[in-house]
């Protein structure tokens, strides 16, 4: 029993000898691929043109007057004044928004007497926002006659802007596309996806015609001068960077 035991266990040992000089299996990689990515990168431009649909109109009254108070008075009534002449127009309550009010002293300098204060300046500036473009320059008009002295200039908007963004961008991936397409084919390549992509510039180019002008003297009877909305553009840049087979 004892040296069947032994048999047994040298038997093993021999086996397990045996087996540790057998060449072992390599254990299996999948094989990379070295092959360098090949890409092409293009920019695309998108570009929208439409006609404004809003106009701004800001138009400002200023009052100097010995005290604040006769100056805030004065500006007081000439501003709803100046209201109500273009409410008299069509314009509503809601279209009609104060941007800037000021009240600050005055003053005048000469060599001979130095800094003097001459009264004290009230300003009042007002924004009217229509959609009837055709009335723009009978708006102004009434201003001007109501006694503002101080036209700021008018800015053309368009209300669905952030569409015509989306719009503009959607052109410009479209363009991008069409770019790779063109010179993939030409070299033989086909383009297979996107790699990176950026958008370099989005943005509108709105019309603002500014007049900047006092207009103190200015006779009571003015005539209507013509203005022009012309065209706002919309426009987005993108730069794409796609991978070629």
């Amino acid at each position: 029993m004892r040296n069947g035991l032994l048999t047994v266990i040298l038997a093993g040992l021999l086996i397990l000898g045996i087996a540790a000089f057998l060449p072992q299996a390599a254990p299996v990689h999948a094989a990379e691929d070295d092959t360098p990515v090949r890409t092409l990168s293009v920019v695309g431009r998108g570009e929208l043109e439409v006609k404004p649909d809003t106009a701004v109109i800001t138009v400002g009254v200023s009052e100097v007057k010995p005290t604040p108070i006769e100056a805030y008075n004065a500006l007081s009534d000439s501003i709803n004044k100046v209201a109500e002449a273009l409410k008299a127009k069509g314009v509503k309550e809601e279209e009609l928004q104060t941007s800037m009010f000021q009240l600050a002293a005055e003053y005048n300098w000469t060599q001979e007497r130095g800094q003097e204060l001459v009264g004290y300046r009230a300003t009042n500036t007002l924004s009217i926002t229509t959609q009837d473009l055709d009335k723009v320059a009978e708006l102004i008009q009434a201003a001007v006659q109501a006694g503002a002295n101080d036209l700021r200039g008018v800015t053309f908007q368009v209300k669905n802007a952030d569409k015509l963004l989306d719009d503009a961008l959607k052109l410009a991936v479209a363009d991008a596309k069409a770019k790779a397409e063109l010179v993939a084919g030409e070299l033989g390549a086909k383009v297979v996806r996107v790699h990176s992509v950026s958008v370099q510039d989005q943005g509108a180019s709105l019309v603002k015609a500014r007049a900047g002008f006092n207009m103190d003297g200015v006779a009571a009877e003015i005539a209507p001068v013509p203005v022009y909305a012309g065209t706002s553009t919309f426009s987005a840049t993108v730069s794409v960077t796609f991978e070629l087979q």
